[in-house]
């Protein structure tokens, strides 16, 4: 769904491939201009350092600091003691230059780990905006 300048993209993969598909005709059909584009959306980490306490916090308590998931799993890490719920949370935005094909991205993702339907921590990657 458009939403003025900035393109939200689907959830699914194969929605994921239509969205890019679009994205890339749009660019190579408009001749010029540049193409921003959205996806996922952004979490406010403050409450994972502030409002969110490990061991403590409920799921319903991290829905409501941090929203709904992007997508739920397990996992077990090494410095983990057993396997744990993982709640994935997503954010990219970036723009194409549709004359020079150049791109400019940054993604986002962030990992909350559950046990027993309790906060048991987090871990995040970011890539930068080239």
């Amino acid at each position: 769904m458009w939403t003025g300048r900035v393109c939200h993209a689907p959830r699914n993969g194969r929605g994921m491939t239509r969205f890019l598909v679009v994205v890339a005709l749009a660019a190579g059909l408009g001749g010029c201009g540049t193409v921003q584009f959205a996806a996922g959306r952004s979490v406010d980490t403050a409450a994972l350092e502030g409002t969110l306490k490990a061991g403590v916090s409920t799921a319903a308590e991290v829905r409501h600091a941090l929203g709904e998931p992007y997508g739920q799993g397990r996992a077990l890490m090494p410095f983990q003691d057993s396997e744990r719920a993982v709640w994935t949370y997503f954010h990219e935005r970036g723009s194409v230059d549709a004359t020079s094909g150049q791109m400019r991205d940054q993604r986002v993702y962030l990992f909350v780990f559950m046990k027993d339907d309790r906060f048991d921590g987090y871990m995040w990657f970011a890539s930068e905006l080239r």
